[in-house]
């Protein structure tokens, strides 16, 4: 049997022999002799997106081909509205937890149902770069996904999670949510969708449906412990999240570190950012001291010259 057949099985075409190939990417594009079918190929291209190819090659076709565990990636949605030093710390820390490989800062797109979120959802994205590309070094793995950022309207969870598996498939995501939504009036099994199947003539609220469940079974979440917002635990539910649903973890550190904690909102660099504009304007040519040392400095400067939160 040949070293193909050993994975793929019986193959309808003639491989070329790998190691005339440099490239992995070479080989896998070499045109095909004989009669190769769709099937064949799209098999092969299914293997080759979830990394069985490039293991069988580690592998030497020797034994069973070894398959890497998928990237775990943490999505942290948000408004972002500006990113503030306790959303770096945040992202920083479950990095640094091993709980996720990566984590994916998400700014939404438009909230019709928040009025009060007025800066555009492309600003709110380049203050997020702004933010991870300034603070971290260039191979941390905290980044910015810009998937919902040119929507009309920001995706719900269960509908953004999804555009990310198809368009990252073999990668396991997470959804961070901190343990403030796990308290009594909260329930994630009741978040909703839009109606896929909804079409005009149809009842208005039938646009959207309950999709909590199936958010819950196909997901991960990662729980960050927020201070104030404790959750219940039993002896039948030391980590009290089986009551929740069934794949909720707590982000936890590892010995000998201790979570760092921050409680800083992004509603008080508002505040404080309109009240710099307000009081110190005329004194201070604009300078917002107010936020120094709460965000980083150049969003301290985006700010400034966007003239953000002046209403």
């Amino acid at each position: 049997m040949t070293q193909e057949e050993l994975l793929f099985g019986p193959t309808p075409w003639s491989f070329k022999s790998y190691t005339t190939f440099p490239n992995i990417s070479d080989w896998i594009l070499w045109p095909f002799t004989g009669s190769c079918s769709e099937r064949w190929l799209k098999e092969l291209q299914r293997k080759w997106a979830f990394g069985e190819v490039v293991a069988m090659v580690k592998e030497g076709y020797g034994g069973p081909a070894h398959v890497d565990a998928p990237k775990r990636v943490a999505i942290y949605g948000g408004a972002f509205d500006p990113p503030t030093n306790s959303h770096l710390t945040c992202a920083a820390e479950i990095v640094h937890s091993g709980c996720a490989d990566e984590v994916w800062l998400v700014p939404c797109g438009p909230r019709p149902d928040k009025p009060k979120l007025k800066t555009p959802a492309i600003d709110r994205y380049c203050m997020c770069q702004i933010a991870v590309n300034t603070v971290f070094s260039p191979d941390f793995p905290v980044k910015v996904s810009d998937i919902d950022t040119g929507r009309q309207m920001a995706a719900f969870t269960y509908d953004l999670l999804c555009s990310l598996r198809e368009r990252h498939p073999g990668v396991q995501f997470a959804f961070i949510i901190g343990s403030d939504w796990l308290q009594p009036g909260t329930n994630i099994a009741e978040w909703t969708s839009l109606n896929h199947d909804w079409k005009p003539g149809m009842p208005e609220e039938s646009k959207v449906i309950v999709t909590g469940h199936k958010l819950l079974e196909e997901f991960e979440f990662l729980v960050v412990p927020r201070p104030g917002y404790d959750v219940a635990r039993t002896e039948e539910d030391p980590s009290g999240l089986k009551a929740f649903g069934p794949r909720l973890s707590w982000m936890q550190m590892p010995e000998p570190m201790h979570l760092i904690e921050g409680n800083l909102s992004s509603t008080e660099i508002r505040k404080r950012t309109h009240h710099s504009w307000q009081v110190q304007q005329a004194v201070q040519g604009g300078k917002l001291s107010t936020i120094e040392g709460l965000v980083p400095p150049g969003i301290v400067s985006y700010i400034r010259r966007a003239r953000f939160y002046v209403d």
